[in-house]
């Protein structure tokens, strides 16, 4: 039997009796206008307590959900008609004062015992590709997820044609939408449902709604990706897993967050130039030099990162053998590398903190204790003996004060500044300006810059311990930082110091998305990051460390203690030194990068091809043309590679793939409770942040996904940043209705960051939000 959509009432009726892979509650519907006393008894009939839900005719529509724009009031007593009336007038008010005068009141059973609830959508919502989305937690409210009010909710995507090899929640809910969508012929559904527990101790599942999912204005990418697609990616993780060529360690896993985190630097779907720039400059090679040259074990000709349809994943089990200091023996490093992949494994919540949580990649005031802890997981003393000896060794190389590693790294930052001022005035053309420029970047550049960030970790390593282990306060470590003169805090300061073209002269080569050509220079779009420019008075507030009495001498011992050959003076300007090189030396090898990435844009120019073109087109492809003439015209070979990348990049879009893939299987379904934002629309916005007052133009911040915060898209605002909510929270479906940009449920870390910032950037396509302070 096929049904066409009505009313949230009218569809639950029809489905009582006719859907069998979930129950309907049994309902009373009643008029806005009609008498609710002509109907008690029957309205008695549904139980003790009941749950009163507005179903308005402009909602739950093809063209517009309205989600959470009228009343619904849980637990309301039948026998209670007092508070039974009240309740049925507030819904009924609700959406008189929205101009509905003919709608339904829908009146069913409060169903009890909740296991678990939550929202499905049978597509995603941004652009239809094949998944199940679905949210769900166990709070036992029915309307947590919907409300956003759950910060600990559970995200599962099912790809459509996913074969299940055993029933459970997910299989039951894939088998409800999909005879939803048989019985409505129509195959973007938004379904609200329920497993609860019955008298037998059975769990059953209900469904509470049904209706279209808004899809206009939406591209398709419904039929963009098929099984065969996720088949051939399967068995190519699983392959993957089988080569050990140089690396230890039985179980590969693969992450967007660990080692050089390209989630975050260039976006979990970056365009090719930018993902090739990464893996050209950093990924393929650069990486596993900088790891060589300071101690570690010798990985070189291996790339650090995969690309899956185009999402950038790190190989894990290469990361962590990386790691390992290069006098450990093989036996004892595959053990390690084990141990390691087994903690991710347990813990995958750990995924962006592998380095301070899971590895032992240097040796600090805490290292002793926490190595201790390795006898539990079958290490002998001897080798906990061997690996503490290896990392006291490799930690001393990184630190001297006189031949300390980063040393010879900050020297070829200075290199770099000097080749980058003769290149950009060299006589030569673009092509070759381009080579070079690249060639540079990577020699003098983003590799001393790994040098210099590893001392800097392993300074911050240092550090923590040092407050962990209470040789340092954390207010002293609070005065450590403040008074480092970094080039953020340079920035803010010149701000309000230099007129706007000496800040330019030493600024404008920054751009929001390091590696994104689509994103503006300072010096192209200064108004986009910092709106009017006034010259205001301002200081940077430098200050320092105070040691107490004898503090010095106690730390003296300490370092003497677990065996760094450093004191605590020279150790103090080795943190200083290596935290400031880390971000010195990016703004260095950045210049550099976002000079060839204007050369790129010049190049694209030259053969007519726009900018929006050029992101799609690999820097291989164009460094080639350095050293080799084709016959075929370089501006048919770019139109070419660009359409075959820009049709990837369909797919890249229209993928699901989770932040850890543990085995080829993970490609068709998988489930995260990982604080993982949901961010709404794929468009790029800058914009002031606002709480409350004035908020047109502003990026608003709010705690919730609420409903109650609707009045805000009457505001004129250009995005919304929720702390909590999640992909099917109403706000989340409201902005995506709208097309407003969105990141719903960023986590109460990354909000209380994004509070304190003045601006924010936030890319919605490749997921990335920065803070402009």
């Amino acid at each position: 039997m096929k049904l066409q959509f009505a009313t949230k009432a009218q569809n639950l009726v029809n489905l009582y009796g006719l859907l069998k892979s979930a129950r309907v509650l049994p309902s009373v519907v009643l008029q806005v206008s009609e008498k609710w006393q002509t109907r008690f008894e029957e309205i008695k009939t549904l139980g003790n307590e009941v749950i009163i839900r507005s179903s308005s005719n402009a909602e739950d529509t093809q063209n517009c959900s309205n989600a959470g724009a009228f009343l619904s009031m849980p637990h309301i007593s039948t026998n209670d008609i007092a508070q039974l009336e009240e309740a049925i007038q507030s819904v009924a008010s609700s959406m008189v004062c929205e101009g509905e005068n003919n709608g339904e009141i829908l009146i069913q059973p409060m169903l009890s015992n909740i296991c678990s609830c939550g929202v499905a959508f049978s597509v995603d919502k941004e652009n239809l590709s094949p998944y199940f989305c679905i949210e769900y937690d166990q709070s036992g409210s029915t309307s947590s997820i919907t409300a956003g009010e759950n910060a600990e909710s559970t995200t599962s995507f099912v790809f459509r044609d996913c074969e299940f090899s055993e029933v459970n929640h997910l299989s039951q809910i894939a088998q409800m939408i999909r005879e939803l969508e048989e019985i409505y012929d129509y195959p973007f559904l938004d379904v609200e449902f329920a497993f609860a527990l019955n008298q037998e101790g059975v769990e059953n599942l209900y469904c509470l709604q049904v209706r279209p999912l808004v899809t206009a204005n939406k591209i398709s990418l419904f039929h963009q990706i098929g099984k065969n697609d996720l088949d051939r990616l399967s068995k190519r993780i699983n392959m993957l897993s089988k080569i050990d060529h140089g690396v230890l360690g039985e179980k590969k896993i693969f992450g967007v967050m660990p080692d050089w985190n390209p989630a975050e630097i260039i976006g979990l779907r970056p365009k090719r130039l930018a993902l090739s720039l990464y893996k050209e400059i950093v990924t393929d090679n650069i990486w596993a030099y900088q790891r060589k040259n300071y101690g570690y074990r010798d990985l070189r000709s291996h790339h650090l990162m995969h690309s899956f349809f185009g999402i950038p994943y790190i190989d894990v089990q290469l990361s962590f053998n990386s790691f390992i200091p290069a006098k450990i023996n093989d036996s004892l490093a595959s053990k390690l590398v084990n141990h390691y992949l087994l903690m991710l494994e347990k813990s995958p919540y750990l995924h962006d903190k592998v380095e301070f949580e899971i590895v032992f990649s240097c040796f600090d005031f805490s290292s002793e204790s926490k190595l201790v802890s390795l006898l539990k997981e079958g290490f002998s003393e001897q080798e906990i003996f061997e690996l503490k000896d290896a990392l006291i060794d490799l930690t001393n190389n990184i630190i001297s004060s006189t031949s300390g590693l980063y040393l010879e790294d900050m020297k070829k930052i200075e290199i770099l500044q000097k080749r980058y001022c003769e290149l950009v005035n060299a006589n030569m053309s673009k092509l070759d300006l381009l080579y070079w420029l690249i060639e540079d970047c990577k020699r003098f550049g983003t590799l001393p810059f790994a040098g210099i960030a590893r001392a800097a970790f392993v300074a911050m390593q240092i550090l923590n311990s040092m407050v962990a282990e209470e040789l340092i306060s954390p207010e002293q470590k609070k005065q450590f930082l403040e008074s480092l003169n970094t080039i953020s805090k340079q920035l803010s300061s010149d701000r309000t110091k230099l007129d706007k073209e000496k800040f330019l002269q030493k600024y404008g080569h920054l751009r929001a998305g390091t590696y994104d050509i689509l994103s503006p220079r300072y010096d192209e779009d200064f108004d986009k990051y910092f709106g009017d420019f006034e010259v205001e008075s301002s200081s940077i507030e430098t200050g320092g460390m105070i040691f107490e009495e004898g503090q010095i001498q106690k730390i003296d011992m300490a370092l003497e203690k677990i065996g760094l050959q450093i004191n605590t003076n020279d150790l103090f300007v080795f943190m200083k030194t290596a935290i400031e090189g880390r971000e010195s030396s990016k703004f260095e090898f950045t210049k550099m990068l976002s000079k060839a990435i204007a050369i790129i844009g010049e190049i694209g120019e030259y053969y007519q091809i726009p900018l929006e073109k050029m992101a799609h087109l690999d820097i291989k492809e164009i460094l080639s043309l350095h050293s080799t003439l084709y016959k075929e015209n370089p501006r048919e070979r770019f139109l070419n590679q660009i359409k075959s990348n820009e049709q990837d990049y369909l797919t890249t879009c229209a993928i699901k793939l989770p932040p850890l893939i543990l085995d080829g299987n993970d490609v068709f379904c998988f489930s995260t409770s990982v604080v993982r934002p949901n961010f709404i629309t794929f468009e790029t916005i800058v914009g002031d942040v606002a709480f409350d007052g004035e908020l047109q133009g502003k990026i608003v911040l709010i705690d919730a996904a609420d409903p109650g915060y609707d009045y805000l898209f009457t505001k004129g605002i250009s995005g919304l940043v929720t702390c909590y909510g999640g992909a099917n929270s109403h706000m989340a479906i409201r902005c995506s209705e709208l097309g407003l940009p969105a990141v719903i449920g960023v986590g109460e870390e990354k909000f209380a960051i994004y509070k304190k910032a003045k601006r924010l950037h936030i890319d919605c396509l490749n997921q990335k939000i920065l803070p402009i302070f």
